[in-house]
């Protein structure tokens, strides 16, 4: 079980799903260098027209005009962005997509804005709070619960993990020795 990486684009409502984070500027021309979200590794390469969501929520239409592959990420150019002076003001920013845009993550697996805020309750009907983070790891997901003054670590796995139902806002877990304290 493991949550795709692309997340509600932070300042917005849930319209646009953020599928890169704008980095920094790339050289004198307006190219940006940005980290994918995306857990597809050619989910950047399939995008076209984009959305550039800044941090206070601003919204900008955009094309990609050319993507490059380098160390730890992707220079990418913007139809939007013609100098440096342009990049710079969305460093920081968002390339996002609409929600609707966004395929579907495929059975057991999740997009971290689905599982963000939602209730947990254990089989037995305790609530424990609500998803507020969660940790990528190697090899799975752990969501951090917070209730109050608890906080509780659940591991993303089908050990755990019994049902997820997204349209409700509601994951049922199986508590197992020593895996949270009631």
């Amino acid at each position: 079980m493991r949550t795709g990486d692309t997340g509600i684009a932070p300042g917005t409502d849930s319209d646009f799903v953020a599928v890169a984070f704008i980095a920094r500027i790339h050289g004198l021309r307006g190219d940006v260098k940005v980290v994918q979200l995306s857990d597809d590794p050619d989910r950047i390469y399939s995008l076209n027209k984009v959305y550039i969501v800044s941090k206070n929520g601003e919204t900008k239409e955009s094309c990609i005009k050319n993507i490059k592959a380098i160390k730890g990420g992707f220079v990418v150019s913007l139809s939007t962005v013609l100098s440096a002076s342009d990049a710079q003001h969305i460093v920081g920013s968002y390339i996002s997509v609409p929600q609707d845009e966004v395929p579907e993550p495929g059975k057991d697996r999740w997009y971290h804005y689905e599982i963000i805020g939602i209730e947990v309750f254990t089989t037995g009907g305790v609530r424990l709070g609500k998803v507020e983070e969660i940790i990528t790891t190697g090899s799975n997901d752990v969501y951090i619960v917070r209730n109050n003054d608890r906080e509780y670590l659940i591991p993303a796995i089908r050990d755990v993990i019994k049902d997820v139902d997204t349209k409700k806002r509601r994951m049922v877990i199986a508590v197992m020795d020593g895996l949270i304290e009631m």
